[in-house]
Order: C-alpha cells, then sequence, then structure tokens
C-alpha cells in the first residue's frame, strides 16, 4: 500500500498511526499540494487534490481519512480492531471523533487565514469570522476534555478515538496563535503526551 500525503496534516497523520498501530506494511509518500508537480499527482489521486490518499495493492485508491480508516479496519479484521465494527460504543466514538475532526477543520481553516500558510492578505482577513472559528474550536476541545472516560478517551484501552483525537489536538495547538483563546484542556494534554511517546505516534509526528 502507498500512503499518500504529509504527516503535517492530522488527517494523513491519524491514517499513519493506524497503519503503524495495525503493523500493516505501507509506503509513505509525502506528496505536497503547494509543490505543481505534486499537486498533478495529487489531482490524478483524489479528484479534489487533497490529503490522504491510499493507494491499495491492487491499484485502488481511496480518500478522506474515514473512508481509508474504514478500510483498514476490514483488513485488520475484527480482532484487535481500533474501531468497533457495531454497537453503541461505536456509534459513541464515531461522535466524539467527529466533534474532534471539526474542531481540526475549524483550525486548518485559520492556519490558512493568518498561519504560515496564509492564502490571505493580513489586512483582507475577516477578523470576525476567524475569532469566531478559534472560540468553536476551543469549545469543541472544552467538550472533549469532559467526555474523557479513563486514562484514554473512552475508556482504559487505546482506540481509534485516541488516535484521532491525538493528532488533531496536536495540529490545532502547534498551529494556534496566543491571540486566541487560550485552551486548558489537562486530560487531553496527558493523553497526548502519552500517545507521542509510542513509536507508532513518534514516528508520524511533523517536523
Amino acid at each position: 500500500m502507498k500512503l499518500f500525503g504529509g504527516y503535517g496534516s492530522p488527517f494523513t497523520r491519524r491514517v499513519g498511526v493506524t497503519l503503524l498501530m495495525y503493523k500493516l506494511e505501507f509506503e509513505h509518500v509525502a506528496l505536497r499540494s503547494s509543490i505543481p508537480e505534486e499537486l498533478e499527482e495529487l489531482k490524478r489521486l483524489n479528484p479534489l487534490a487533497r490529503v490522504p490518499a491510499l493507494q491499495t495493492d491492487e491499484g485502488m485508491v481511496f480518500v478522506d481519512s474515514a473512508t481509508i480508516l474504514d478500510h483498514l479496519d476490514q483488513l485488520k479484521g475484527t480482532e484487535g480492531q481500533l474501531m468497533p465494527a457495531t454497537g453503541l460504543f461505536r456509534t459513541k466514538m464515531l461522535n466524539l471523533i467527529g466533534i474532534a475532526a471539526g474542531a481540526a477543520e475549524k483550525s486548518v481553516a485559520c492556519y490558512y487565514e493568518e498561519g504560515i500558510n496564509a492564502k490571505r492578505p493580513a489586512d483582507k482577513v475577516y477578523r470576525p469570522w476567524v475569532d469566531r472559528m478559534y472560540e468553536q474550536t476551543k469549545d469543541a476541545l472544552d467538550a472533549l476534555e469532559s467526555m474523557v472516560e479513563g486514562s484514554w478517551m473512552m475508556g482504559n484501552s487505546i482506540t481509534q478515538a485516541d488516535i484521532s483525537v491525538v493528532c488533531f489536538w496536536d495540529f490545532i495547538i502547534k498551529n494556534r496563535p496566543s491571540t486566541a483563546p487560550k485552551i486548558e484542556c489537562p486530560k487531553l494534554e496527558e493523553i497526548s503526551k502519552v500517545s507521542n511517546a509510542m513509536k507508532e505516534f513518534s514516528a508520524t509526528i511533523p517536523a
């Protein structure tokens, strides 16, 4: 298999961590949409020209990290899956991950507004909109903090909820400016710290 996309994307990173956790062999190709030649390759893989994309050994290409993770769960089989195949626990996990993914998407939007890859001149940034996204991101993380149920997000064993939340949390914290409302989520911070000490996470920490 080939995983396309840099680990600077939290969506690509959560796929990379999952591949490593499942001990599935893959080649990582860190395509970047900011480089014209690599953008063309991304377009070939994904009509939206965004990462991640996963090419199977049979040549099939899956896009969108949630779709890719579902495929990896099926490859893994029911034994040792990070995401339950059915049941209320699965639904609760998907709900939790949905909140985390939404927070990350808000953060990505701010990143392109005024981060190191800003696409808009500073005087053209619509401040009320950006400030609202920072507030929404904080509210989502505060909600996730209140949902922690043990040493991990959903109990005392690592699940896909932890992988996704940590990847999204790390991106948000790394790219959040000091002018944005302060985030204080000690439980999420501790889960991130413990996770990033694991080889599957440390191997995917972006530069």
